[in-house]
């Protein structure tokens, strides 16, 4: 049951993707069915020496190489893109408020301790 929700998911957001895929991919080959990688966890892609290798990007900066129709297709489908995607990483921002708020903390604390012992 949750294959078959899976597959339709899938198959439909490939199709509101389509534009995108002809954009970036080319148009559809003859007798291409974007069905099958939808419903086969396993696919395994095979190289078309007629396709032009495209390089795509994904949000967290990896790279992959796409070497067919369908490879490309798949990859755009999830999200990855022909422009490098840049942004604000999460972790980055995190790790700057941290520090920020541990350098408020230790100014504080050794100001407030050479309070205690000099009179202003």
């Amino acid at each position: 049951m949750y294959s078959i929700k899976f597959y339709r998911i899938t198959l439909n957001r490939m199709k509101d993707n389509l534009e995108k895929i002809k954009a970036i991919c080319g148009q559809i080959p003859e007798n291409q069915d974007l069905s099958i990688i939808a419903s086969d966890p396993n696919f395994v892609f095979i190289n078309d020496p007629e396709f032009n290798t495209i390089r795509l990007f994904d949000i967290d900066g990896n790279i992959i190489n796409v070497n067919s129709w369908i490879e490309c297709a798949h990859y755009i489908n999830g999200g990855w893109d022909i422009n490098q995607i840049t942004g604000y990483r999460s972790e980055l921002i995190l790790f700057g408020i941290v520090s920020l708020l541990t350098l408020i903390f230790i100014i504080y604390k050794k100001s407030s301790s050479i309070r205690k012992y000099v009179k202003i």
